[in-house]
């Protein structure tokens, strides 16, 4: 194990825990790994808010575990149902080995 390593803050993740076609949590967000580049959705799919970060990840697709919808998470298109709606997405940067998700500070305005 590291020592020395500054804390994450919230809104942080290492990129070594999210290898390709991996996905991590951060806060309530899903960051998904495709192929070497970060796109982040909510966590939750749309229609029942199934953990979509326990959902196997297949290339930019990622199928939500409890009834099979899929989205595309780069850009939260719904490719098939039963969702309806599109996930929210956020940016995500990388800082060396610090990946940051640019989550806005206030929603729905």
């Amino acid at each position: 194990m590291e020592t020395g390593r500054a804390p994450l803050k919230e809104n942080e993740f290492r990129v070594s825990d999210a290898p390709p076609g991996s996905v991590v949590l951060v806060g309530d967000v899903a960051v998904f790994n495709v192929n070497g580049g970060f796109c982040a959705t909510q966590a939750a799919c749309t229609h029942k808010q199934g953990p979509l970060n326990e959902g196997p990840l297949d290339g930019s697709t990622v199928t939500c575990p409890w009834h099979g919808s899929r989205f595309d998470v780069c850009t939260g298109a719904v490719l098939q149902g039963p969702a309806k709606d599109p996930l929210k997405t956020y940016r995500v940067t990388v800082d060396g080995e610090v990946g940051r998700v640019e989550v806005p500070l206030t929603q729905g305005v």
